[in-house]
C-alpha cells in the first residue's frame, strides 16, 4: 500500500473508530458499519479470533462498551476484510469522506467491481419511474445512498457540491424525502457552482407519496431519470440495497 492509501485509509479508521467512540449506543454503530461493509458477523469474529457471540452481544448491548483497543481492532478488520475483496467499499468511503462529508449521512454506499446496467438496480428495488431515462443501457459504477434530512440540515452549500461532485457514474439514493424538491434543487445548484457535469447518473427518492413536480421538472432539465422507491421504511430500503448481488 503507498503512503497517499495508507493515510486515507488511516482516515478512515478514524473515522469509524471516533463514531463508534462517542457514540451513546456504541454497539449499534459498530453493527451499522459492519453491515455498510457487508461482512457478516461470523465473518468479522473469524477475523479477530473471537466467538460470533461476542460481536452479538456488543451490537445487541448485552456487553459493555468496549474498549478503545477493541474499537480499533474492529475498524481495522472491516478495512482489511473488504481490501481482501478487492476494496470497493473502502475506496468509496474514502472518496466520500475525504470530501469532509460527515459519515452519519452516509447510509449505504458501494462500490461496484465494474459497470453494471443501471437497470438492475432499479428493477432490484421495485421503483416506480417518475423521468423517464432517455439513455438506453445505462450503466453505473455504484452507488451512494444519502440522509437527506441530516444532509439538509448538517451540510453547507460547498460540501453538497462536493458530495454530488463524489456520484457522478453512480446512483444517488435519498432517504427520508418529503417531495423530492430539496435534493433535486441541491443538485442543480451544484451544476450551477461548479460550472462542470458532477451529477449522479440516476436519482432514487425514498419517502414521499408523490414526488414534486419541480423535482420533475429539474430531473428532466438535467437529464437524470428520476425514480420514487415504494419502500416505506429506509431499513428496509437498505437491507434490499444489501442483498443486490448483480453479476459483474
Amino acid at each position: 500500500m503507498d503512503i497517499m492509501n495508507q493515510s486515507a485509509n488511516e482516515n478512515l479508521l478514524r473515522n469509524i473508530a471516533g463514531e463508534i467512540t462517542l457514540a451513546e449506543n456504541p454497539g449499534r454503530i459498530m453493527k451499522k458499519w459492519r453491515e455498510q461493509f457487508n461482512i457478516a458477523q461470523h465473518e468479522l469474529a473469524s477475523h479477530l479470533s473471537i466467538s460470533p457471540s461476542v460481536i452479538s452481544d456488543y451490537e445487541s448491548g448485552r456487553r459493555k462498551s468496549p474498549r478503545v483497543e477493541t474499537i480499533r481492532k474492529f475498524a481495522e478488520s472491516l478495512i482489511a476484510i473488504d481490501e481482501s475483496r478487492g476494496g470497493q467499499i473502502v475506496s468509496a468511503f474514502v472518496r466520500l469522506l475525504g470530501q469532509e462529508i460527515p459519515s452519519e449521512i452516509l447510509l449505504d454506499i458501494r462500490e461496484f467491481p465494474a459497470a453494471i446496467p443501471a437497470q438492475l438496480l432499479i428493477d432490484h428495488l421495485e421503483c416506480k419511474t417518475i423521468v423517464p431515462d432517455t439513455i438506453q443501457d445505462r450503466e453505473i459504477f455504484g452507488y451512494t445512498t444519502i440522509d437527506s434530512l441530516r444532509a439538509i440540515l448538517q451540510l453547507t452549500p460547498d460540501q453538497m457540491v462536493k458530495l454530488y461532485g463524489a456520484t457522478p457514474n453512480r446512483a444517488a439514493i435519498f432517504t427520508r424525502v418529503s417531495t423530492g424538491r430539496s435534493p433535486m434543487v441541491a443538485i442543480r445548484t451544484s451544476q450551477m457552482g461548479l460550472g462542470s457535469a458532477v451529477r449522479p447518473s440516476i436519482v432514487i427518492l425514498q419517502g414521499p407519496r408523490k414526488v414534486d413536480p419541480v423535482a420533475s421538472k429539474i430531473a428532466k432539465v438535467e437529464k437524470i431519470p428520476l425514480y420514487l422507491s415504494l419502500f416505506k421504511e429506509t431499513e428496509n430500503l437498505i437491507r434490499r440495497l444489501r442483498s443486490f448481488k448483480p453479476e459483474v
